[in-house]
Protein backbone atom coordinates (compact mmCIF):
# COMPACT_ATOMS: atom_id res chain seq x y z
CA UNK A 1 0.00 0.00 0.00
CA UNK A 2 1.72 3.20 -0.98
CA UNK A 3 2.26 6.64 1.11
CA UNK A 4 1.56 4.24 4.54
CA UNK A 5 3.49 3.37 7.05
CA UNK A 6 3.46 0.14 8.69
CA UNK A 7 3.93 0.26 12.74
CA UNK A 8 3.83 -1.61 15.52
CA UNK A 9 1.77 -0.29 19.12
CA UNK A 10 5.04 -0.30 20.38
CA UNK A 11 6.32 2.34 17.89
CA UNK A 12 3.24 4.74 17.96
CA UNK A 13 4.29 8.39 17.95
CA UNK A 14 1.69 11.02 17.87
CA UNK A 15 2.93 13.01 14.85
CA UNK A 16 2.87 9.87 13.00
CA UNK A 17 1.02 10.08 9.83
CA UNK A 18 -0.12 7.38 7.47
CA UNK A 19 0.18 4.56 9.70
CA UNK A 20 -1.30 1.37 9.16
CA UNK A 21 -1.27 -0.76 12.50
CA UNK A 22 -2.17 -4.67 12.41
CA UNK A 23 -4.19 -5.98 15.85
CA UNK A 24 -6.29 -8.54 16.60
CA UNK A 25 -9.30 -7.06 18.56
CA UNK A 26 -9.37 -8.05 22.33
CA UNK A 27 -12.42 -5.94 23.57
CA UNK A 28 -15.62 -4.43 21.78
CA UNK A 29 -17.97 -1.94 23.29
CA UNK A 30 -21.51 -1.14 22.23
CA UNK A 31 -21.66 1.24 19.66
CA UNK A 32 -23.64 4.25 20.09
CA UNK A 33 -25.71 7.23 18.61
CA UNK A 34 -25.23 10.64 19.48
CA UNK A 35 -28.16 12.70 18.56
CA UNK A 36 -27.76 15.87 16.82
CA UNK A 37 -25.89 18.84 18.79
CA UNK A 38 -24.85 22.07 17.77
CA UNK A 39 -22.09 21.17 15.83
CA UNK A 40 -23.08 18.58 13.62
CA UNK A 41 -26.13 18.20 11.75
CA UNK A 42 -27.17 15.26 12.27
CA UNK A 43 -27.24 12.09 14.68
CA UNK A 44 -23.54 10.59 15.10
CA UNK A 45 -22.13 7.67 16.07
CA UNK A 46 -19.23 6.41 18.05
CA UNK A 47 -17.51 2.81 18.94
CA UNK A 48 -14.90 1.63 21.15
CA UNK A 49 -12.08 -1.46 20.91
CA UNK A 50 -8.99 -2.69 22.14
CA UNK A 51 -6.42 -3.59 19.57
CA UNK A 52 -3.31 -5.75 20.60
CA UNK A 53 -0.56 -7.02 18.51
CA UNK A 54 1.88 -8.40 20.60
CA UNK A 55 1.53 -10.13 23.81
CA UNK A 56 2.94 -6.86 25.52
CA UNK A 57 1.46 -3.93 23.57
CA UNK A 58 -2.31 -3.11 23.33
CA UNK A 59 -4.22 0.00 23.03
CA UNK A 60 -7.93 1.62 22.65
CA UNK A 61 -9.85 3.05 20.11
CA UNK A 62 -12.39 5.39 19.17
CA UNK A 63 -14.22 5.22 15.79
CA UNK A 64 -16.71 8.12 14.42
CA UNK A 65 -18.87 8.77 12.17
CA UNK A 66 -22.31 8.67 10.51
CA UNK A 67 -25.02 5.95 12.34
CA UNK A 68 -25.15 3.38 9.36
CA UNK A 69 -21.29 3.62 8.61
CA UNK A 70 -20.18 2.81 12.80
CA UNK A 71 -23.35 0.02 12.64
CA UNK A 72 -21.87 -1.58 9.70
CA UNK A 73 -17.94 -1.36 11.48
CA UNK A 74 -19.36 -2.66 14.19
CA UNK A 75 -21.03 -6.20 12.82
CA UNK A 76 -18.35 -6.40 10.80
CA UNK A 77 -15.23 -6.51 12.85
CA UNK A 78 -15.86 -8.08 16.52
CA UNK A 79 -13.69 -9.79 19.06
CA UNK A 80 -10.90 -11.98 17.19
CA UNK A 81 -11.25 -10.70 14.65
CA UNK A 82 -7.35 -9.40 12.92
CA UNK A 83 -7.86 -6.16 11.56
CA UNK A 84 -5.68 -3.01 9.60
CA UNK A 85 -6.31 0.03 11.35
CA UNK A 86 -5.12 2.82 8.54
CA UNK A 87 -4.38 6.89 9.52
CA UNK A 88 -5.75 6.96 13.18
CA UNK A 89 -5.01 9.99 14.71
CA UNK A 90 -2.33 8.99 17.63
CA UNK A 91 -3.06 11.50 20.53
CA UNK A 92 -1.47 11.16 24.12
CA UNK A 93 -3.88 9.64 26.72
CA UNK A 94 -4.54 11.99 29.79
CA UNK A 95 -4.29 10.08 33.09
CA UNK A 96 -6.26 12.36 34.73
CA UNK A 97 -8.87 11.93 31.60
CA UNK A 98 -12.34 10.98 33.68
CA UNK A 99 -13.18 8.85 30.70
CA UNK A 100 -10.20 6.80 31.34
CA UNK A 101 -12.41 4.58 33.55
CA UNK A 102 -14.60 3.60 31.03
CA UNK A 103 -12.12 1.88 28.72
CA UNK A 104 -9.88 -1.10 29.34
CA UNK A 105 -6.42 -0.55 31.21
CA UNK A 106 -3.71 -0.55 28.02
CA UNK A 107 0.30 -0.67 28.19
CA UNK A 108 0.20 2.31 25.42
CA UNK A 109 0.48 5.89 26.32
CA UNK A 110 -1.32 6.56 23.46
CA UNK A 111 -4.82 6.00 22.16
CA UNK A 112 -6.26 6.07 18.75
CA UNK A 113 -8.92 8.17 16.79
CA UNK A 114 -10.86 6.81 13.75
CA UNK A 115 -12.59 9.15 11.72
CA UNK A 116 -15.20 7.83 8.52
CA UNK A 117 -13.75 11.27 6.49
CA UNK A 118 -10.04 10.61 7.18
CA UNK A 119 -9.32 6.76 8.30
CA UNK A 120 -9.95 3.11 7.34
CA UNK A 121 -10.12 0.09 8.63
CA UNK A 122 -9.97 -3.48 7.20
CA UNK A 123 -9.38 -7.26 7.59
CA UNK A 124 -5.83 -8.14 7.61
CA UNK A 125 -4.64 -11.11 5.99
CA UNK A 126 -1.32 -12.42 5.83
CA UNK A 127 0.92 -15.38 7.02
CA UNK A 128 1.48 -13.70 10.23
CA UNK A 129 -2.49 -13.92 10.48
CA UNK A 130 -2.87 -16.86 13.22
CA UNK A 131 -0.02 -15.37 15.26
CA UNK A 132 -2.13 -12.18 15.98
CA UNK A 133 -5.22 -13.86 16.74
CA UNK A 134 -3.60 -16.15 19.16
CA UNK A 135 -3.19 -12.93 20.97
CA UNK A 136 -6.88 -13.40 21.96
CA UNK A 137 -5.91 -16.23 24.40
CA UNK A 138 -3.50 -14.35 26.25
CA UNK A 139 -4.43 -12.11 29.60
CA UNK A 140 -3.79 -8.86 29.45
CA UNK A 141 -2.50 -8.57 33.85
CA UNK A 142 -0.15 -11.39 34.70
CA UNK A 143 -2.09 -14.44 36.39
CA UNK A 144 -0.12 -13.99 39.23
CA UNK A 145 -1.73 -10.93 40.68
CA UNK A 146 -5.49 -12.61 40.50
CA UNK A 147 -7.20 -13.11 43.61
CA UNK A 148 -9.76 -15.86 44.54
CA UNK A 149 -13.15 -15.93 44.60
CA UNK A 150 -12.80 -16.60 48.33
CA UNK A 151 -10.76 -13.51 49.38
CA UNK A 152 -12.72 -10.93 47.18
CA UNK A 153 -16.00 -11.77 48.66
CA UNK A 154 -14.51 -11.53 52.26
CA UNK A 155 -12.89 -8.69 51.80
CA UNK A 156 -15.43 -6.77 49.93
CA UNK A 157 -15.86 -3.54 52.14
CA UNK A 158 -12.48 -2.64 51.93
CA UNK A 159 -12.37 -3.69 48.04
CA UNK A 160 -15.60 -1.47 47.54
CA UNK A 161 -15.42 -0.10 43.68
CA UNK A 162 -11.74 -1.10 43.36
CA UNK A 163 -10.80 -3.25 40.22
CA UNK A 164 -10.19 -6.78 40.90
CA UNK A 165 -8.44 -9.83 38.29
CA UNK A 166 -9.83 -13.18 38.59
CA UNK A 167 -9.75 -16.18 36.83
CA UNK A 168 -12.75 -18.31 37.71
CA UNK A 169 -14.48 -21.29 36.02
CA UNK A 170 -18.52 -20.84 34.19
CA UNK A 171 -20.80 -22.62 35.79
CA UNK A 172 -23.76 -21.40 34.56
CA UNK A 173 -24.75 -19.45 30.80
CA UNK A 174 -27.97 -18.59 30.46
CA UNK A 175 -30.54 -17.30 27.59
CA UNK A 176 -30.26 -13.98 25.93
CA UNK A 177 -33.10 -11.90 27.09
CA UNK A 178 -34.63 -8.38 26.70
CA UNK A 179 -35.03 -5.87 29.44
CA UNK A 180 -36.37 -2.00 29.81
CA UNK A 181 -34.05 0.04 31.42
CA UNK A 182 -34.52 2.82 33.66
CA UNK A 183 -35.40 5.26 30.88
CA UNK A 184 -37.35 3.09 29.00
CA UNK A 185 -34.96 1.38 26.38
CA UNK A 186 -35.22 -1.84 25.56
CA UNK A 187 -31.69 -3.87 25.55
CA UNK A 188 -29.94 -7.17 25.70
CA UNK A 189 -28.35 -8.63 28.20
CA UNK A 190 -26.43 -12.38 29.21
CA UNK A 191 -26.85 -13.64 32.67
CA UNK A 192 -24.15 -15.76 33.69
CA UNK A 193 -22.62 -17.71 36.77
CA UNK A 194 -18.71 -18.24 37.45
CA UNK A 195 -16.63 -20.39 40.34
CA UNK A 196 -13.39 -21.16 41.44
CA UNK A 197 -11.91 -23.48 44.00
CA UNK A 198 -12.14 -21.32 46.79
CA UNK A 199 -15.26 -21.57 47.50
CA UNK A 200 -18.28 -23.57 46.72
CA UNK A 201 -20.60 -20.88 45.48
CA UNK A 202 -20.98 -19.32 42.32
CA UNK A 203 -21.10 -15.44 41.67
CA UNK A 204 -23.65 -14.24 38.79
CA UNK A 205 -22.42 -11.71 36.12
CA UNK A 206 -24.26 -10.10 33.37
CA UNK A 207 -23.09 -9.17 29.82
CA UNK A 208 -24.24 -6.04 28.13
CA UNK A 209 -21.79 -6.16 25.85
CA UNK A 210 -23.62 -7.64 22.40
CA UNK A 211 -20.01 -9.15 21.14
CA UNK A 212 -19.61 -11.09 24.79
CA UNK A 213 -23.41 -12.07 24.51
CA UNK A 214 -22.76 -13.74 21.24
CA UNK A 215 -19.85 -15.52 21.87
CA UNK A 216 -21.45 -16.65 25.27
CA UNK A 217 -23.07 -19.12 23.38
CA UNK A 218 -20.25 -21.47 23.06
CA UNK A 219 -19.18 -21.53 26.67
CA UNK A 220 -19.79 -25.11 27.94
CA UNK A 221 -20.71 -24.57 32.35
CA UNK A 222 -17.21 -25.98 33.86
CA UNK A 223 -15.14 -26.41 30.66
CA UNK A 224 -14.97 -22.65 30.19
CA UNK A 225 -12.22 -20.46 32.09
CA UNK A 226 -12.82 -17.19 31.63
CA UNK A 227 -9.98 -14.54 33.29
CA UNK A 228 -11.32 -11.43 34.56
CA UNK A 229 -8.89 -8.61 34.12
CA UNK A 230 -10.57 -5.26 35.90
CA UNK A 231 -13.96 -6.71 37.61
CA UNK A 232 -15.51 -4.07 39.39
CA UNK A 233 -16.62 -5.16 43.31
CA UNK A 234 -19.74 -3.33 44.01
CA UNK A 235 -22.50 -4.23 46.34
CA UNK A 236 -25.92 -4.94 44.54
CA UNK A 237 -28.70 -3.67 46.32
CA UNK A 238 -30.82 -5.76 44.41
CA UNK A 239 -29.36 -8.86 46.16
CA UNK A 240 -28.36 -6.82 49.25
CA UNK A 241 -24.70 -8.14 49.02
CA UNK A 242 -21.52 -7.45 47.47
CA UNK A 243 -20.70 -9.27 44.15
CA UNK A 244 -17.99 -8.76 41.09
CA UNK A 245 -19.44 -6.56 38.11
CA UNK A 246 -18.23 -6.19 34.46
CA UNK A 247 -17.84 -2.65 33.77
CA UNK A 248 -16.61 -1.38 30.60
CA UNK A 249 -13.28 -1.22 31.50
CA UNK A 250 -13.39 -5.11 31.97
CA UNK A 251 -11.37 -7.34 29.63
CA UNK A 252 -12.63 -11.00 29.27
CA UNK A 253 -10.20 -13.55 28.13
CA UNK A 254 -11.57 -16.76 27.30
CA UNK A 255 -9.57 -20.12 27.93
CA UNK A 256 -6.40 -18.25 28.65
CA UNK A 257 -3.28 -19.73 27.54
CA UNK A 258 -2.10 -20.49 30.89
CA UNK A 259 -1.74 -23.16 33.10
CA UNK A 260 -4.45 -22.53 35.58
CA UNK A 261 -6.66 -23.45 33.07
CA UNK A 262 -6.30 -27.00 33.16
CA UNK A 263 -5.89 -26.96 36.59
CA UNK A 264 -9.56 -25.23 37.64
CA UNK A 265 -11.41 -27.02 34.68
CA UNK A 266 -9.75 -30.52 36.02
CA UNK A 267 -10.98 -29.58 39.25
CA UNK A 268 -14.23 -28.58 38.28
CA UNK A 269 -14.96 -31.52 36.20
CA UNK A 270 -15.14 -33.89 39.45
CA UNK A 271 -17.90 -31.60 40.87
CA UNK A 272 -21.94 -31.50 41.09
CA UNK A 273 -23.84 -28.86 38.90
CA UNK A 274 -23.81 -25.68 40.73
CA UNK A 275 -26.77 -24.37 38.70
CA UNK A 276 -28.14 -20.56 38.92
CA UNK A 277 -28.82 -18.29 41.71
CA UNK A 278 -30.90 -15.40 39.71
CA UNK A 279 -34.67 -16.41 39.06
CA UNK A 280 -34.95 -15.09 36.00
CA UNK A 281 -31.84 -16.02 34.43
CA UNK A 282 -32.94 -18.53 31.94
CA UNK A 283 -30.48 -21.52 30.48
CA UNK A 284 -28.70 -21.77 27.43
CA UNK A 285 -30.48 -24.95 26.15
CA UNK A 286 -27.35 -26.13 24.12
CA UNK A 287 -25.17 -25.88 27.22
CA UNK A 288 -27.61 -28.46 29.05
CA UNK A 289 -26.08 -32.42 28.51
CA UNK A 290 -27.03 -34.16 31.55
CA UNK A 291 -29.08 -36.83 30.66
CA UNK A 292 -31.91 -38.06 33.10
CA UNK A 293 -35.16 -39.97 32.79
CA UNK A 294 -38.25 -38.75 34.90
CA UNK A 295 -38.22 -41.59 37.63
CA UNK A 296 -34.52 -40.23 38.39
CA UNK A 297 -35.82 -36.79 38.19
CA UNK A 298 -38.84 -37.61 40.58
CA UNK A 299 -36.33 -39.21 43.11
CA UNK A 300 -33.65 -36.38 43.16
CA UNK A 301 -36.90 -33.85 43.66
CA UNK A 302 -38.74 -35.93 46.92
CA UNK A 303 -34.75 -36.07 48.44
CA UNK A 304 -34.75 -32.62 47.96
CA UNK A 305 -38.32 -32.02 49.41
CA UNK A 306 -37.19 -34.20 52.34
CA UNK A 307 -34.66 -32.00 53.45
CA UNK A 308 -36.07 -28.86 55.00
CA UNK A 309 -33.98 -25.72 53.14
CA UNK A 310 -34.34 -22.45 51.95
CA UNK A 311 -32.49 -23.25 48.90
CA UNK A 312 -34.39 -24.62 46.03
CA UNK A 313 -32.47 -27.41 43.75
CA UNK A 314 -31.68 -26.93 40.38
CA UNK A 315 -31.69 -29.37 37.59
CA UNK A 316 -30.39 -29.00 33.58
CA UNK A 317 -31.00 -32.08 32.24
CA UNK A 318 -31.77 -33.68 28.81
CA UNK A 319 -35.22 -35.91 29.19
CA UNK A 320 -36.36 -38.33 25.85
CA UNK A 321 -40.02 -38.36 26.26
CA UNK A 322 -43.07 -38.20 24.45
CA UNK A 323 -45.33 -35.48 24.15
CA UNK A 324 -48.63 -36.59 26.10
CA UNK A 325 -50.60 -33.53 26.34
CA UNK A 326 -50.20 -29.55 25.03
CA UNK A 327 -52.99 -26.83 25.35
CA UNK A 328 -52.19 -24.91 22.62
CA UNK A 329 -55.44 -25.92 20.71
CA UNK A 330 -57.31 -25.28 24.41
CA UNK A 331 -59.23 -21.97 25.37
CA UNK A 332 -56.91 -21.91 28.51
CA UNK A 333 -57.07 -18.03 29.55
CA UNK A 334 -52.87 -18.50 31.09
CA UNK A 335 -52.05 -19.58 27.49
CA UNK A 336 -51.44 -16.09 25.88
CA UNK A 337 -51.10 -13.09 28.58
CA UNK A 338 -49.74 -9.77 28.14
CA UNK A 339 -47.73 -8.62 30.60
CA UNK A 340 -45.91 -5.06 30.97
CA UNK A 341 -42.20 -4.79 29.23
CA UNK A 342 -40.81 -3.38 32.30
CA UNK A 343 -41.72 -4.79 35.66
CA UNK A 344 -43.64 -7.77 33.95
CA UNK A 345 -47.44 -7.13 35.71
CA UNK A 346 -49.82 -8.40 34.36
CA UNK A 347 -52.29 -5.92 32.20
CA UNK A 348 -55.41 -6.81 30.84
CA UNK A 349 -54.48 -5.46 27.57
CA UNK A 350 -51.42 -5.02 25.39
CA UNK A 351 -52.67 -1.60 25.27
CA UNK A 352 -53.25 -0.82 28.92
CA UNK A 353 -50.53 0.63 31.63
CA UNK A 354 -49.59 -1.78 34.46
CA UNK A 355 -50.87 -0.01 38.01
CA UNK A 356 -47.14 -0.14 38.91
CA UNK A 357 -46.43 2.99 40.33
CA UNK A 358 -42.54 2.64 40.51
CA UNK A 359 -42.65 1.34 36.57
CA UNK A 360 -41.71 4.80 34.08
CA UNK A 361 -45.03 3.03 32.65
CA UNK A 362 -47.29 2.71 35.51
CA UNK A 363 -47.00 6.46 36.58
CA UNK A 364 -47.11 7.93 33.30
CA UNK A 365 -44.07 8.95 32.51
CA UNK A 366 -43.60 6.70 29.93
CA UNK A 367 -46.71 5.27 27.36
CA UNK A 368 -47.39 1.60 27.67
CA UNK A 369 -44.73 -1.46 26.52
CA UNK A 370 -46.41 -4.41 26.52
CA UNK A 371 -45.32 -7.66 25.55
CA UNK A 372 -47.91 -10.19 24.87
CA UNK A 373 -46.02 -14.20 25.95
CA UNK A 374 -47.40 -17.37 25.10
CA UNK A 375 -47.60 -20.24 28.20
CA UNK A 376 -47.85 -23.94 26.54
CA UNK A 377 -48.66 -26.66 29.11
CA UNK A 378 -46.90 -30.23 28.69
CA UNK A 379 -47.10 -33.47 30.06
CA UNK A 380 -44.20 -35.29 29.29
CA UNK A 381 -44.60 -39.49 29.32
CA UNK A 382 -41.38 -41.83 29.59
CA UNK A 383 -41.64 -45.71 30.39
CA UNK A 384 -40.64 -44.41 34.02
CA UNK A 385 -43.29 -42.08 34.90
CA UNK A 386 -44.91 -38.46 34.09
CA UNK A 387 -44.18 -34.58 34.52
CA UNK A 388 -47.31 -33.11 34.33
CA UNK A 389 -47.44 -29.15 34.12
CA UNK A 390 -44.55 -28.46 31.96
CA UNK A 391 -44.29 -24.83 30.80
CA UNK A 392 -42.94 -24.03 28.01
CA UNK A 393 -43.02 -20.06 27.86
CA UNK A 394 -41.89 -16.66 25.85
CA UNK A 395 -39.19 -17.22 23.19
CA UNK A 396 -38.82 -20.64 24.04
CA UNK A 397 -42.36 -21.16 23.00
CA UNK A 398 -42.26 -19.03 19.98
CA UNK A 399 -38.92 -21.01 18.84
CA UNK A 400 -40.50 -24.66 19.47
CA UNK A 401 -44.15 -23.30 17.89
CA UNK A 402 -42.11 -21.28 14.92
CA UNK A 403 -44.66 -17.84 15.42
CA UNK A 404 -45.33 -15.11 17.77
CA UNK A 405 -47.50 -15.34 20.42
CA UNK A 406 -49.19 -12.48 18.81
CA UNK A 407 -49.73 -14.90 15.68
CA UNK A 408 -50.97 -17.83 18.21
CA UNK A 409 -54.16 -15.18 19.30
CA UNK A 410 -55.09 -15.10 16.18
CA UNK A 411 -55.22 -18.11 14.49
CA UNK A 412 -58.36 -20.57 14.49
CA UNK A 413 -58.68 -23.69 16.84
CA UNK A 414 -58.04 -25.79 13.76
CA UNK A 415 -54.89 -24.22 12.98
CA UNK A 416 -53.43 -24.40 16.44
CA UNK A 417 -54.41 -27.93 16.30
CA UNK A 418 -52.30 -28.52 13.30
CA UNK A 419 -49.16 -26.86 15.27
CA UNK A 420 -49.99 -28.68 18.38
CA UNK A 421 -49.48 -32.02 15.94
CA UNK A 422 -45.94 -31.57 14.99
CA UNK A 423 -45.35 -32.43 18.70
CA UNK A 424 -48.57 -34.36 20.17
CA UNK A 425 -47.48 -38.23 20.80
CA UNK A 426 -44.36 -37.94 19.84
CA UNK A 427 -40.81 -39.18 20.97
CA UNK A 428 -39.17 -35.54 21.86
CA UNK A 429 -35.58 -34.80 22.86
CA UNK A 430 -36.41 -32.13 25.74
CA UNK A 431 -34.18 -29.50 27.40
CA UNK A 432 -34.98 -28.31 30.88
CA UNK A 433 -34.67 -26.46 33.72
CA UNK A 434 -36.33 -28.08 36.71
CA UNK A 435 -36.55 -26.17 40.32
CA UNK A 436 -37.35 -27.86 43.29
CA UNK A 437 -39.20 -27.46 46.15
CA UNK A 438 -37.76 -25.22 49.26
CA UNK A 439 -38.91 -25.22 53.17
CA UNK A 440 -41.31 -22.02 51.94
CA UNK A 441 -42.02 -23.42 48.29
CA UNK A 442 -43.51 -26.91 47.81
CA UNK A 443 -44.42 -26.97 43.78
CA UNK A 444 -41.68 -27.87 42.15
CA UNK A 445 -41.34 -25.71 38.44
CA UNK A 446 -40.58 -27.55 35.56
CA UNK A 447 -39.38 -25.25 32.31
CA UNK A 448 -39.12 -26.90 28.95
CA UNK A 449 -35.94 -25.16 26.99
CA UNK A 450 -36.04 -26.50 23.79
CA UNK A 451 -38.35 -29.40 22.30
CA UNK A 452 -36.98 -31.44 18.73
CA UNK A 453 -39.10 -34.68 17.80
CA UNK A 454 -36.67 -37.64 17.83
CA UNK A 455 -37.51 -38.67 14.37
CA UNK A 456 -40.84 -36.72 12.56
CA UNK A 457 -41.87 -39.84 11.20
CA UNK A 458 -42.42 -42.11 14.08
CA UNK A 459 -45.31 -41.85 16.34
CA UNK A 460 -44.22 -43.37 19.34
CA UNK A 461 -47.07 -45.77 20.69
CA UNK A 462 -48.18 -45.42 24.52
CA UNK A 463 -47.20 -47.82 26.95
CA UNK A 464 -47.95 -49.46 30.23
CA UNK A 465 -46.17 -48.08 33.37
CA UNK A 466 -45.53 -50.38 36.78
CA UNK A 467 -47.24 -48.14 39.22
CA UNK A 468 -44.98 -50.70 41.35
CA UNK A 469 -41.94 -49.32 40.09
CA UNK A 470 -42.16 -45.72 40.03
CA UNK A 471 -40.93 -44.18 43.80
Amino acid sequence: MANVSRQPICSLQPQMQNTVIVGVIIRSQNSKIIERTRYNNGSRAVWNFTLRDSVNDFINATVWGAVDFINKLFTTYGIGSVVEVINAKITDRKPDDPNEVYVPSVTSQFTLTLNQSSSLMQLHSSPATPRYASLIRVPTKNPAGALNLAYVLENAESLKNQYVDVIVVVTFVSQTREIVTRLGELSKIREFEVSDPSTNHSLPLTLWDLEWIKLADKWEPKHTVLFLADAQVTYSDKVRKSTLTIVRKTVITENPDISETKQMRDVFLTKPDIGSTSPYAVPNPNSITKQMTIREITNRLNLAASIVSDERLQLLVVVTAMVDDMNLDSNDLTLLSARCAKCKRMVANGNESCMNLECPFGNGLKAPMNVVSLNILITLKDDTGYLVGCRLRDTAAEQVIGCTAEAIGGMTREQRIKLKEKYYKKLCIVRMQIIGPSANIQKSIYNILALNVLNHDDKFEPFDIDDSELP
